[in-house]
């Protein structure tokens, strides 16, 4: 783990980013997707266009995530998929562009982890999600610009949110697993001190 001593202190025994907004930078974060595909395969993909910023508090539990992201920036590396996943049998984004995660608490798991519990906001529907964080560390760039790296796992059943779209195969199962992870690997730069 990278550590600037200045970007960084110690809390009841855990190494945190120092109080302030830390906005995410879009050039070096990925929020990505993985499902599975026949039961066999996996698919992956991303969206490519989004915002985020964590509000990191003098009490680190009292801290806030925020990632907004256009949902029509979908990308699976597949035309045809892409289209699909954007069309009313998936993400319907032409009446639902925009997908939100807030969360609502957070809490020290052990080392460097983290849980977050918040919501996940599809198609206007918003659920709670447990997502789990593993904080990579803090340094100043070569312009001198503070960095701080998380890396944020979550699996979610596609179904609460309406993704529900799928057909059966001949040998059993489905063409298109529930069970969807995401990911979102963090690169986030310090803007000022929490608002």
């Amino acid at each position: 783990m990278a550590v600037s001593t200045q970007l960084v202190r110690i809390v009841d025994g855990s190494l945190v980013p120092v109080p302030g907004v830390w906005e995410f930078d879009a050039g070096h974060t990925e929020v990505g997707f993985e499902g599975r595909h026949l039961t066999v395969a996996r698919v992956r993909g991303r969206f490519t266009n989004f915002s985020g910023r964590l509000i990191v508090a003098e009490i680190p539990e009292e801290s806030i995530a925020e990632l907004d992201i256009d949902a029509t920036s979908i990308e699976s590396g597949f035309k045809d998929r892409d289209e699909h996943l954007k069309s009313a049998d998936w993400f319907d984004v032409g009446r639902y562009p925009a997908i939100s995660f807030r969360s609502r608490a957070i809490s020290h798991v052990s080392g460097n982890r983290w849980k977050s519990r918040g919501e996940l906001t599809i198609k206007e529907m918003s659920r709670p999600v447990d997502v789990d964080v593993e904080f990579a560390g803090a340094v100043s760039d070569p312009w001198g610009n503070p960095k701080i790296g998380a890396m944020v796992r979550s699996a979610v059943d596609r179904e609460a949110w309406g993704l529900v779209w799928n057909l059966p195969l001949d040998a059993g199962g489905f063409v298109v697993g529930r069970t969807i992870h995401l990911t979102v690997d963090v690169e986030a730069v310090l803007r000022g001190p929490r608002q």
